[in-house]
């Protein structure tokens, strides 16, 4: 296995149950990266999103936001996609009639929703919570509804990278998913799941997958030479380009299966850290 870049899905996979990057992590991912790895975040998270989270010392050579919406290197940006504004305006009117949680995101600015749908956001998070739930999205959710959730009268549709919508129900997401599928065959877009309780949409065709391919391209790689890692349905495409695909071991059957390989310990046992020391252990 010739490793020269490391693509790392965020959520459930580089961060803590908290949101935030463990400080051992930061010095393994430096270290690899003073040796000659490549460094990437591939993530359903925006650009804004990305920056709230990552500490400043931990260096990276390249991002894919709102899976694969955006693609940047350290210095330049290589895409940026939006929704168009008839699509999103039909889908979040139909997630208000069916009053499914819902965060609009642009790629630069805070996530909004209408003010007058506050309540049955917070009434949704105040369900029982159920064993299929990472830690992670719980607490993120929560931080969204009381801190990160810029709450408008009117909403905007220009501009829009990706619409997140969830729900702590399975049943009423799997619905919504239906939906939207049922959407697509008038409308073509691009959805991605990074749990059970979680939808995205994005444009047609885009993935982690398009996003990573435009880095390796940028940086002159081989997709062969790329270690991905991650625990989520939108790490699938990211997983069928790399040359070695690693899921967490907190990922779902369906996404371990399409790995190479899974992780001894979940994203809150630090199983990142303890993959790559193992790896570079039997590499050295």
């Amino acid at each position: 296995m010739n490793i020269k870049a490391i693509a790392l899905d965020m959520d459930g996979t580089l961060l803590n149950k908290s949101g935030m990057v463990e400080e051992n992590v930061i010095i393994k991912l430096n270290s690899l990266r003073e040796q000659g790895v490549k460094l990437f975040v591939a993530t359903g998270r925006t650009k804004k999103e990305i920056a709230d989270v990552l500490p400043a010392h931990l260096d990276l050579d390249g991002y894919v936001t709102a899976n694969g919406m955006g693609v940047y290197t350290k210095d330049k940006q290589l895409a940026r996609f939006s929704l168009e504004e008839n699509l999103l305006q039909k889908v979040i009117a139909n997630a208000r009639k069916d009053r499914i949680y819902y965060e609009v995101h642009p790629e630069e600015e805070n996530r909004f929703a209408l003010e007058e749908d506050k309540a049955y956001f917070a009434s949704e998070l105040k369900k029982e919570f159920p064993k299929t739930l990472l830690v992670n999205e719980w607490n993120s959710r929560k931080e969204a509804l009381n801190k990160n959730i810029y709450w408008v009268n009117q909403l905007s549709y220009a501009n829009i990278v990706k619409v997140y919508f969830f729900s702590m129900d399975i049943n009423k997401i799997d619905r919504w998913k239906n939906a939207l599928i049922e959407l697509k065959k008038d409308q073509n877009f691009s959805m991605s799941s990074s749990s059970r309780h979680n939808v995205e949409m994005m444009v047609a065709g885009i993935s982690k997958g398009t996003g990573m391919q435009l880095l390796l391209d940028a940086y002159n790689m081989s997709k062969h030479n790329l270690l991905a890692v991650g625990d989520g349905e939108n790490d699938l495409a990211m997983f069928e380009l790399a040359g070695h695909a690693v899921a967490m071991k907190n990922a779902n059957s369906r996404v371990q299966a399409q790995a190479d390989e899974v992780t001894d310990y979940t994203y809150e046992e630090n199983g990142l850290l303890h993959y790559l020391n193992k790896l570079y252990e039997i590499l050295n």
